[in-house]
């Protein structure tokens, strides 16, 4: 843990930087899905903070999954969906999205996309990149198709009714 601010370590340009591949939790490489690290820094012994950012090809999807501790994604660029509790909700640029630690979740590119979906991810505790323990699949649940106009499940009705 630090209580020193580090400009080498704690500005972090998660626009010009070169992407990395993400790993599964099988250590293989995701089709389609790259990553940017910005900063991180442990704030605990065993805890540590970050955000990255992720770049998903028109296509692509983070299946059913875990993390071991809570985040925050805020899309940057495109449209795509998110898949919590059993509801697909569209999502979108400027959408802010906290995921419990404990639900089951998963997010893809909408089915139109013809550009990639950019999200940054807020992680605690964070975890690597390429790291095969960045998530834990959940097998049980694929996600569903995109929500239909007009759908409950559409993120701007079920947020603002």
């Amino acid at each position: 843990m630090t209580d020193e601010f580090d400009a080498q370590r704690h500005i972090r340009n998660v626009l010009e930087k070169r992407a990395v591949l993400l790993a599964g939790p099988d250590g293989v490489a995701l089709s389609g899905i790259e990553g940017v690290e910005g900063a991180a820094e442990m704030i605990d012994r065993d805890v540590e903070i970050g955000v990255d950012r992720l770049v998903m090809r028109p296509g692509s999807a983070f299946e059913l999954h875990t993390h071991p501790g809570a985040h925050l994604l805020y899309v940057l660029r495109a449209r795509g969906v998110i898949h919590v509790d059993g509801i697909d909700y569209e999502i979108g640029p400027g959408d802010t999205i906290y995921v419990p630690a404990r639900y089951a979740h998963g997010v893809r590119t909408h089915r139109a996309a013809r550009e990639p979906f950019e999200l940054l991810a807020f992680g605690v505790p964070h975890m690597p990149l390429t790291s095969p323990e960045r998530m834990t699949l959940v097998p049980e649940e694929p996600l569903a198709a995109d929500p239909g106009p007009g759908s409950p499940a559409r993120l701007g009705e079920a947020a603002h009714g």
